[in-house]
């Protein structure tokens, strides 16, 4: 099992700063925010570094992981690395967390918590989180921070701890502002499931906590650009502000009686409510788990599901075991694994790993009563183990040897080349980039503090431009070669034009 973790932890650290091949846009904007407090004080819209919103590049950051990135920057610089370090570092907190917790809730003797720990260091999900710089991923560690804060609280009678357990759980929505539903409610749960018998002592340690939550989450809602960042949240296709189900609605309605029932029936709530549970109930299925996972190769490798093959098996007999009297935990952890889909449901896709990344850990702790149950058989254990190391082990083949070949659109890993190009081969012309994959800029001024205008219809005379081999072809001429993409190239006007 210890062969398990630390086959875990070095799948986090191995080929860290190479793959994924390239920041993403919202890594890049991180990283320009962080590279703007450092050496100026503010942000790249000049705005002062305390601020409850990052204006960013029109995408509306909360703060904390461009802070911490910010403070890192001050020690190694600001680079691929220094973005995605937070993260990684997160990753090791939350096993620990995760670890302390269960340890904390389990019988003295009891293996659950090292089981808990091995099936999230190896699970494909937490590895491919714990090395890129998303904001979703740090905020699963501040949220399993608050409720191991929460609970050690009650456990250990230091009701104290409710305070750092309330500003953990602050900084959580002030990482990724989508947590500020999780975070309240789960506070809630842990206090009233080990809820001590004389409240009294914990009243003022936990209305202290809710304010710092509630009012936290209040000057966050009411800050200058909250309405604005709602609106870009709302722009893709969601629950929330689709007008399709009204047409739905009145289509249905065609030719029916106009009775309360027909109304009630179809109304456009109605198809609402049916396409959340599609979308939330899509989150526990095979097919997500353990077959495909989420279709964006940004969250997923394209190996399999969000957990290894195996952990099926362990996953299945975790469930089964809890056919009896639920304890505290398992109520915890169920309550845990049932909110954690409700807010990426709101959204029309097919899976989003990174908006329900909060199962990651109620998802470890059933694979773990799956393995503690199985443990009992030492030899089918010893099976298991080797088994799961094999799966692991392909997994991290495929990760580490075919992920980054495939994955370099999804990354825009040709504008990362293109700006180290035109980092090593400096040019005094005006440079032209295609930006149809979005946000150019960015890259080219993280990775080489240049300045690009979009492409236009045609390459200007006396200038570069950076497009696909077959964009205008009758009218320029390649005269470079980009190395690592073949999807840009440098091209010129033609003499003759």
């Amino acid at each position: 099992m210890w062969l398990l973790c630390l086959v875990g932890l070095l799948a986090r650290l191995y080929r860290f700063a190479s793959v994924p091949v390239s920041l993403y846009w919202d890594e890049v904007a991180i990283g320009l925010d962080a590279r703007s407090l450092i050496t100026t004080g503010l942000d790249i819209n000049g705005h002062h570094w305390l601020q409850p919103l990052f204006i960013s590049y029109g995408d509306y950051k909360a703060p904390v992981y461009i802070w911490l990135t910010a403070l890192l920057g001050k020690l190694i610089n600001i680079s691929e690395f220094a973005v995605r370090l937070p993260s990684l570092i997160a990753s090791f907190v939350t096993a620990w967390t995760i670890f302390k917790l269960i340890k904390l809730l389990s019988a003295k003797n009891s293996q659950l918590p090292l089981f808990t720990l091995a099936n999230f260091l190896i699970m494909p999900w937490a590895i491919h989180f714990a090395r890129i710089g998303f904001e979703s991923h740090l905020s699963l560690c501040f949220l399993s921070l608050t409720v191991y804060f929460t609970v050690k609280a009650v456990k250990q009678q230091k009701s104290w701890l409710l305070i750092p357990a309330g500003f953990l759980g602050l900084l959580g929505i002030y990482t990724y502002i989508s947590l500020r539903f999780l975070v309240p409610v789960l506070f809630l749960v842990s206090f009233w499931l080990f809820r001590p018998k004389n409240i009294k002592p914990y009243l003022i340690s936990f209305s202290l906590s809710l304010l710092f939550i509630i009012g936290g989450s209040l000057i966050l809602a009411h800050s200058s650009y909250y309405s604005l960042s709602q609106q870009y949240r709302l722009s893709n296709n969601n629950l929330m502000t689709s007008t399709a189900y009204i047409d739905e609605s009145a289509k249905a309605l065609v030719g029916q009686p106009l009775t309360f029932v027909n109304r009630l029936v179809y109304h456009r709530y109605f198809f609402k409510a049916k396409e959340y549970l599609n979308n939330y109930f899509q989150y526990f299925s095979p097919q997500f788990l353990f077959l495909s996972g989420d279709p964006n190769l940004r969250h997923h490798s394209g190996f399999g599901g969000q957990l290894l093959y195996l952990q099926a098996i362990l996953l299945i007999i975790g469930c089964f075991s809890l056919f009896c009297k639920l304890k505290p935990l398992d109520w915890l952890m169920l309550i845990w694994l049932a909110l954690s889909p409700t807010v990426a449901a709101l959204v029309n896709e097919p899976f989003h790993a990174s908006r329900a990344i909060y199962m990651m850990v109620p998802l470890a702790w059933l694979c773990g009563l799956g393995f503690e149950k199985i443990s009992r058989y030492r030899r089918l254990s010893f099976l298991l183990s080797i088994s799961l190391i094999i799966n692991l082990s392909l997994y991290l083949h495929y990760y580490f040897i075919h992920f980054p070949k495939i994955s370099q659109s999804s990354w825009l890993n040709q504008y990362k080349q293109a700006a180290l190009y035109l980092k090593t081969h400096p040019a005094d012309q005006p440079i032209f980039v295609d930006d149809q994959w979005f946000q150019p800029q960015l890259y080219f001024d993280f990775y080489a503090h240049t300045s690009i205008k979009p492409l236009p219809d045609f390459c200007p005379i006396q200038a570069l431009c950076l497009a696909p081999k077959d964009w205008q072809t009758d009218t320029t001429r390649i005269v470079a070669d980009i190395p690592g993409t073949d999807q840009l190239v440098v091209k010129v006007l033609n003499e003759k034009q």
